[in-house]
């Protein structure tokens, strides 16, 4: 990229682009932060960058549905029963209600956290 005006101006428009590829130069004194002008990526980090953007999670199978009960198996609610409200399959985790304090409480689960009950 040329760095000119206009490219300057959509880098600079753009949020968190200079916190992540910028270099910032430092003022002398004040707290305010200094001149930020935009540095290009080595290979190297262009290519770490594709790899985890590449890099895939495995996917998780349930047979579980909306209505469901579940029993959480780890995490802070382990022990704890509910009804399932909402799957998210791509995501690989589910809304389900725990009765916690007595009381409905929406909570958001990976499926690897819950069994389903039979």
């Amino acid at each position: 990229m040329i760095l000119d005006e206009d490219t300057m101006m959509a880098v600079k428009s753009t949020p968190n682009v200079i916190n992540f590829v910028g270099a910032e130069d430092g003022r002398g004194s004040g707290r305010s932060r200094g001149h930020i002008k935009p540095r290009p990526l080595s290979r190297q980090e262009v290519n770490r960058i594709f790899k985890r953007a590449s890099e895939k999670k495995a996917v998780i199978k349930l047979d579980i549905e909306e209505k469901d009960r579940i029993i959480v198996t780890s995490g802070p609610f382990k022990d704890f029963q509910g009804e399932v409200v909402e799957v998210s399959g791509e995501r690989n985790k589910l809304k389900a209600l725990l009765s916690i304090f007595g009381r409905e409480t929406p909570v958001e689960l990976e499926f690897s956290q819950i069994n389903k009950q039979n």
